[in-house]
Order: structure tokens, then C-alpha cells, then sequence
């Protein structure tokens, strides 16, 4: 029993002077030292949470619900127990394997001496530890620390799919809102065009208008009932849409905010480009797949190195079951192996050439993903600000709109001007209003995008997410 102890000790000693899986630096990446459109540096939107972010009772409920039941997130938060119960497998390979050992043989075979066969016995019971792989080198090690970044990196990627969900609910809920006010539009200038058919067709039996006059109200207002019937489309779609995110069969979503209500700041905080690395889960992610080739690559390396194992037993062993347990039945043995790679008709260069690409490939991968984050803040700072000032532009043409049918209408029932003037300004009211609304709607969904950007909505959610592993396996 004092040898095998001593054996143990002396395994146990060898593994903490073992060679460490070398740490991961980050590669470097340019990133800008300020962003190129206006953006507040002193804060940052993504430091507050989506319902701070959007002001708003019914979304946040909208986004709770998604995130409890959208199943896609479910599935990305079911990935993170899959990968945790692989760098569990990996992990396991550091120790030895114990187990209870057990057997009892009965052999009849020729003897040594004589001429008829005979019957021996064998019994032993135990403990064994079986090839169990000294970790000199730091193969198995490096292999657990790739199960490790994969397990990290699956954490961020829900964390990314969660991100990607909030703002999913937030630009689906504006579309229904923005399609709300469409609706609204249409329907109030179908009601207006048919009560000027109305008065039309009365000019017209008083022998006042033309009949040019009452077909070109009539195309008007079917022109209205057109459009308001594609929004009203569109409208039950999105509906149906924004019922499948929140996990809910296809169906009407209650709302009751109407488009435009909240004021928006002129200049939205960004933050500085340099927290973005912190921040956005994919990024984190793509990072920590980087880091799981890397040690991937490693253990490829050191798969060329000798491979030292242990096979031990403690217990009792006996050719006779009934003295099994006799005091002088005590055994023990150790075995150890080492064994040498020297023909793999190029298995071990083709699996450490394999785990170089991969490196490259999440290399490549990594400072793309880093690219596209600065490219889609910046893109939605520049929609937030270009779409503001649209917004201001279309709001006084719709206000020089209705003043021009307004003037147009007392033109006509004054006789001074042709029907053409008012069809004329009717439409181009319609068509004002309705770019107006749908500028008003993409304002707001710029703050999403921007939100969504940076990395807002990662915080914990009612699904609560697994935390990165941070045991060492070096």
C-alpha cells in the first residue's frame, strides 16, 4: 500500500510542475479613437438597461415575455449546458479514473506435470485506477482549456442571441406602432376623400362640378381604400411576427402607445470606441473561439510528445475465493507505460495543420466581427442623426401640405380653381403624411439599432444565463 501511495505522491508532484497552457493575449485591432458622428462620450446607452433605454411599460413586457419564452433563446441558453457538460468530459481526463475492481476465474487446462488437465481459481477485489494519462506535457490540459473557451464563448453567444432578441422585439413593436399611425392616416383620408365625393357628386347633380370632377374623387378615394387595405396587411404580419418572438402562436399583440410620443434627444451616448471590445457579446465570443483554437493548436503540438500512463491496483487477491479476505492476501501493483509516436502515416501533422487553419479562420474571423460592430454603430449614429433632420423637413412639408389643400379647397368652392388643384394636393398631403410617419417610425428604430450596437440588453434576463467557467486548467 506504501508504494502505491508513494507512486501516487510522486504522479501528483509531476503534475503541478507540468507544463501550463500559455495564456491568451488578445490580437491586437485598430479601433477609433472617437466616433465620426456626433455621439455624447461622457455616458453610454448601452450601460442601461432596455427598460431604461425605451421608456416604455408595455415593451419591456414584451421583451420579458420574449425572452422567457422565445424559443431560439432557449435553445442558445440549452447550447451553454451542452458545451459545460463537454468541458465536463474534457476536464475529467486530468484525474484518475477509481473504480471498485472485481473478478473471480475458474480456468481447467493442462498441467505442468501429468497427464490430466486441471482447474485453477483466481479471486481478486479492489481498487484500480486504469491508464490513467500523466499530464507531463500539458496535452490534455491545452484540450481543456479549448473546452473552457468553447464553453465561454457559448455563454457570450446567448448573450449575443439575447441582444440580438430585445432589439428584435423593440423594432417589431415599432413597426406595429408605426403601422398603427399609418393606418390612421389612410383611414382618416379615406373618410375625408369620401365625404368629398359626397359633396362632389352633390356639385355635380346641381350641374356645379363635372363629371370628370366626381371620377377623379372617385379614383382618389379608392386610391386610400387601397393603401389603407396593404397597411392593414401588413400590419396583422407584423403582428404575427412579433407573436412568434414572444413564443405565442400567430395573433393580435395589445398595444396602446401611439408613434412619436417621447422626445428624442439631439445627440445620443456612445460611449468611446474602445469599450465596444468589453461590451458587445459577439464580440466576446469571437474572441473566445479565437482563444479555444489557440490551445486546440497546442494540444495538436503536443500530441507529438511520449505519452506517459499509470495502471495501479490495491486490494486482495487469491486462487481461492473462500481466502480472499485472509490478512495475507493483501496486493498491490503499478504499472506504468509510456508509449513513443513514431509512424502515424501523418495523423498528428495533419491534425496540428488542421488546428492552425482553424486559428487563422477564427483569427480572420475575429477582427471582421470586430470591423462590422465599429460599422454598424456608426451606422446607426448617422441614422439617428440624418433621420432626425429628415424628420424636421418632412414635418413642415406635411404643415405646407395641409395648407395648401386647405387654400386649394377655397379655391375650388370659390370657382376660382379646377378640381385637378385640390386632387393634386390631396395626394401630395397623403403621401407627406405618410413619409413622415414612416421617418418617425426609423428615427426610433435607429436608438434600437444604436442600443443593439453598442451592446445594450445584455444584462440578466428572466431566463437567467450560465456564467463563464473561470477554473484554471493550466
Amino acid at each position: 500500500m506504501a508504494p502505491v501511495a508513494a507512486a501516487l505522491a510522486a504522479c501528483a508532484a509531476g503534475l503541478c510542475s507540468c507544463a501550463a497552457v500559455p495564456d491568451f493575449q488578445r490580437p491586437p485591432v485598430e479601433t477609433p479613437t472617437a466616433w465620426r458622428h456626433p455621439a455624447r462620450a461622457e455616458s453610454d446607452l448601452a450601460e442601461l438597461t432596455w427598460a431604461e433605454a425605451f421608456a416604455d411599460p408595455e415593451l419591456t413586457r414584451l421583451i420579458d415575455e420574449a425572452l422567457a419564452y422565445n424559443h431560439d433563446f432557449v435553445i442558445a441558453v440549452e447550447r451553454i449546458e451542452l458545451a459545460r457538460a463537454r468541458y465536463g468530459f474534457e476536464r475529467s481526463f486530468l484525474f484518475p479514473t477509481l473504480a471498485a475492481d472485481g473478478a473471480y476465474t475458474r480456468v481447467r487446462q493442462p498441467a505442468l506435470t501429468g497427464s490430466e488437465n486441471q482447474i485453477d481459481t483466481t479471486a481478486s477485489l479492489g481498487l484500480a485506477v486504469s491508464s490513467w494519462e500523466i499530464d507531463l506535457w500539458g496535452r490534455v490540459r491545452a484540450a481543456t482549456e479549448a473546452a473552457r473557451r468553447d464553453l465561454q464563448a457559448d455563454v457570450e453567444l446567448a448573450r449575443a442571441a439575447q441582444v440580438s432578441l430585445v432589439a428584435q422585439v423593440a423594432l417589431g413593436y415599432l413597426d406595429l406602432v408605426g403601422l398603427d399611425a399609418e393606418a390612421e392616416i389612410a383611414s382618416r383620408t379615406a373618410a375625408s376623400r369620401a365625404e368629398s365625393l359626397r359633396l362632389i357628386n352633390a356639385r355635380f347633380i346641381g350641374e356645379i362640378a363635372s363629371a370628370l370632377d366626381v371620377r377623379q374623387a372617385e379614383s382618389l378615394l379608392a386610391a386610400a381604400e387601397q393603401s389603407l387595405a396593404d397597411i392593414e396587411r401588413r400590419r396583422a404580419q407584423s403582428e404575427h411576427a412579433l407573436a412568434i418572438l414572444l413564443g405565442r402562436n400567430p395573433g393580435p399583440v395589445d398595444r396602446s402607445r401611439r408613434l412619436g410620443e417621447e422626445s428624442l434627444a439631439p445627440e445620443l451616448p456612445a460611449g468611446l470606441p474602445s469599450t465596444l471590445l468589453e461590451r458587445r457579446p459577439d464580440l466576446r465570443e469571437a474572441e473566445q473561439r479565437l482563444a479555444a483554437t489557440e490551445a486546440d493548436v497546442e494540444a495538436a503540438r503536443k500530441a507529438f510528445f511520449p505519452v506517459i500512463s499509470l495502471t495501479a491496483f490495491l486490494g486482495f487477491a487469491s486462487p481461492e475465493l473462500s481466502e480472499l479476505f485472509d490478512g495475507e492476501r493483501r496486493a498491490w501493483a503499478i504499472t506504468q507505460a509510456i508509449t513513443v509516436p513514431i509512424f502515424t502515416a501523418g495523423r498528428l501533422q495533419a491534425n496540428l495543420d488542421a488546428a492552425r487553419v482553424q486559428q487563422r479562420i477564427a483569427l480572420e474571423r475575429y477582427v471582421g466581427t470586430v470591423q462590422n460592430a465599429f460599422r454598424e454603430v456608426e451606422d446607426a449614429l448617422v441614422g439617428y442623426q440624418r433621420l432626425g433632420e429628415q424628420r424636421a423637413a418632412l414635418t413642415r412639408a406635411v404643415v405646407a401640405d395641409r395648407e395648401r389643400l386647405r387654400l386649394a379647397t377655397l379655391r375650388y368652392t370659390g370657382g376660382v380653381a379646377n378640381y385637378f388643384e385640390v386632387l393634386d394636393s390631396e395626394r401630395q398631403l397623403f403621401d407627406s403624411e405618410l413619409r413622415l410617419s414612416q421617418t418617425t417610425r426609423a428615427h426610433y428604430a435607429s436608438v434600437v439599432q444604436l442600443y443593439r450596437a453598442l451592446g445594450g440588453g445584455a444584462q440578466p434576463a428572466a431566463r437567467t444565463l450560465a456564467q463563464p467557467v473561470t477554473g484554471d486548467a493550466g
